[in-house]
């Protein structure tokens, strides 16, 4: 229980067994890989060529994500959604699958539809453009034409109207105005262009903003045609591209039967490339290959099985980690505590010499959550959602962990809900024994009691690791502050002469030992110094103050919604129904928020109040070479 012993594994095997060795190493699933240190034997190591199976998982992965959008199932469906489990029998039947044909399609389909989506927004801007054009009455292939005459087209403020008849009267220039809007005209002009620039130079007076037709446009033209003609035809050909991309819609459905397919396969060639990748990290001679790595010495059988098969051709070396190796951390639990390894993993792994705090933490977490949001009836929700995805889904690995320990709260909240708080709103008065909005004194005083006792636990486990560590001056000072902190809370209250008399030998301890220096006046400022660390576990007591304000918050807010609920029932004919959606909705939205308060502010308990007084970090986590998948799991 708590940190699992590691061993390092060394394997010396034949280079024709490399990759069928690496195999049989993925798929047992319990060794972490490390890179292999050639120098100190003088190897050397042959590079994988992965850039092929790169290219082909980039493939599949847009495949996939392109026939994703036929995906019908729903949120709730894809979160009960089981993947399938593969064997080594199955796995190779689907490399057998005939997929490149399949891929191939897929992915003429995605450069069809991405160019006629671009052709599509050309077409479509070019008709945005041309539309305030549309009165013009002169053929398109006529601009840029001309030698003696300049024709134009642009836009001025509508204010400017008058001054631009006036302007084109004095210059000699034919004008027609060929659109209107609230603010702006669209005006033609034809001018001589040997007054080209005189009138450019009148009009920029007017704010005239030039508009030119670009090249695509007189380009395709045709002799005669006009603005509408052109907006009329780019109108069509919109339509067959909207026609072209329903067919590839439905060509997209019928090769959505095969997205499961390619899923596999994508997860079979990734494992494929790590496979290959992983071969960099041995070392390597003409004949030989040196492997090396991290296993759980519970797993030290099932690792000698695994490579039986190779038993003529490999050698084993299983030995405890030296002092100046690190191995990873994996936390190994009983059932009941494994759940909140999650809380664990969440601040970070113990170091390998470190206690694990998951069995220590496990009690208190569960019962502030319970206090914190002290709602049964949110409980009993929660838990009977956690239960059914349990077996529905099956969910593996963290998700499974994750969905246990919500039903682990869900039953803190059943419990502690119903003793301290109700089932949505109405407490079951002959089971509150405190009630914290009509007492809240008590369960402050309940909140302070539970926070002082963790605050104790975790300077005892502090005084256990350190004496364990051979720490001795340390485990002394641990020991003064478990004698001090009780022993002064005793005196406080009962004012008994043996409590303080305690203290002051707890405080004595802290004193002497906090500060170990060989000048004895220096060692006594010291160590008065030290003693002022008293004000810190008194902060950090009073920390689980927060008990209280969020069970207060949870219960209060959920008499409000019961409140404005019974109010509704009073609005004539529909008051049933908005009274039903506001007690459902308010208390599925409190129930939410009192969930995510209760378990980030139990989680800083943790963290901030009780890590710190035995906890040491900085663990690396154990990461087994094993298979791996998105769309299938791998046995």
């Amino acid at each position: 229980m708590g940190v699992s012993r590691m061993e390092r594994v060394q394997i010396l095997a034949h280079s024709s067994v490399k990759m069928a060795l690496l195999s049989a190493l993925q798929e047992a699933g319990i060794v972490q890989l490390e890179e292999a240190r050639r120098e100190d034997f003088g190897l050397g190591f042959s590079p994988a060529d992965i850039s092929s199976l790169d290219r082909l998982i980039a493939r599949l992965d847009q495949a996939l994500a392109f026939l994703a959008r036929w995906d019908g199932k729903k949120r709730f469906d894809m979160l009960l959604a089981q993947k399938p489990v593969f064997s080594r029998k199955e796995r190779q039947e689907l490399l057998e699958f005939s997929y490149l044909p399949i891929l191939e399609e897929v992915e003429t389909l995605m450069v069809e539809e991405q160019n006629l989506h671009s052709h599509r927004a050309v077409l479509e801007k070019e008709v945005e453009f041309l539309l305030p054009l549309s009165g013009l009455d002169v053929p398109v292939c006529e601009f840029g034409r001309t030698d003696s005459i300049e024709l134009l087209l642009g836009t001025l403020p509508r204010f400017q109207e008058r001054t631009l008849l006036e302007m084109a009267a004095e210059q000699a220039v034919w004008t027609e105005i060929i659109h209107q809007e609230k603010q702006s005209l669209t005006v033609f002009l034809i001018c001589l262009r040997e007054d080209l620039l005189l009138v450019e130079e009148r009009l920029k007076e007017l704010q005239f903003a030039r508009l030119f037709l670009a090249e695509p446009v007189l380009h395709k033209a045709a002799e005669g045609e006009r603005v509408v003609d052109i907006i009329a035809r780019d109108r069509a050909e919109v339509e067959k591209i909207n026609a072209r991309l329903a067919e590839i819609d439905q060509e997209g459905k019928k090769l959505f039967l095969q997205r499961e397919r390619l899923g596999q396969l994508r997860d079979l060639f990734h494992n494929e490339r790590e496979r290959m990748a992983s071969s960099e990290l041995l070392g390597e001679t003409e004949k030989v290959v040196f492997l090396e790595g991290w296993v759980r010495s519970a797993d030290a059988p099932r690792l000698r099985s695994a490579l039986q098969a190779y038993s003529d051709s490999t050698e084993i070396c299983l030995r405890p980690p030296l002092p100046d190796e690190e191995p990873p951390v994996i936390l190994e639990n009983s059932r009941p505590f494994r759940p909140f390894e999650i809380i664990t993993n969440l601040f970070g792994l113990p170091g390998p010499d470190s206690r694990d705090p998951t069995v220590p933490l496990s009690p208190f977490f569960f019962v502030f959550v319970g206090l914190c949001v002290s709602e049964a009836g949110y409980g009993a929700l929660v838990a009977l959602l956690s239960f059914l995805y349990l077996k529905l889904a099956r969910p593996r690995r963290n998700a499974a962990l994750f969905a246990r320990l919500m039903l682990l709260l869900g039953v803190s909240n059943v419990i502690f809900g119903t003793l301290v708080g109700g089932w949505f709103g109405f407490p079951i008065r002959s089971l509150v024994l405190i009630d914290p909005i009509k007492d809240p004194i008590k369960f402050l005083g309940l909140s302070l009691i539970l926070g002082f006792i963790q605050v104790w636990f975790g300077t005892f486990l502090g005084l256990v690791d350190a004496w364990k560590r051979r720490e001795v001056q340390l485990a002394l000072v641990k020991a003064g502050w478990l004698l001090l902190l009780p022993a002064l809370v005793g005196y406080l209250v009962t004012r008994q002469p043996l409590a303080g008399f305690i203290a002051l030998a707890g405080a004595a301890l802290v004193v002497l030992f906090h500060a170990p220096k060989k000048n004895p006046l220096a060692r006594i400022f010291g160590g008065l110094y030290g003693l002022y660390g008293i004000s810190g576990y008194l902060g950090d007591t009073l920390s689980y103050s927060r008990l209280l304000a969020l069970g207060l918050s949870t219960g209060v807010i959920a008499m409000v919604v019961n409140t404005l609920a019974r109010t509704a029932l009073g609005i004539p004919w529909v008051g049933w129904l908005f009274a039903a959606l506001i007690f459902v909705g308010g208390h599925t939205f409190n129930m939410a928020i009192g969930f995510l308060g209760g378990f980030v502010h139990s989680m800083r308990l943790q963290f901030v109040e009780f890590f710190t007084k035995f906890f040491r970090g900085g663990g690396k986590p154990f990461r087994p070479f094993r298979l791996e998948g998105r769309f299938v799991d791998f046995v």
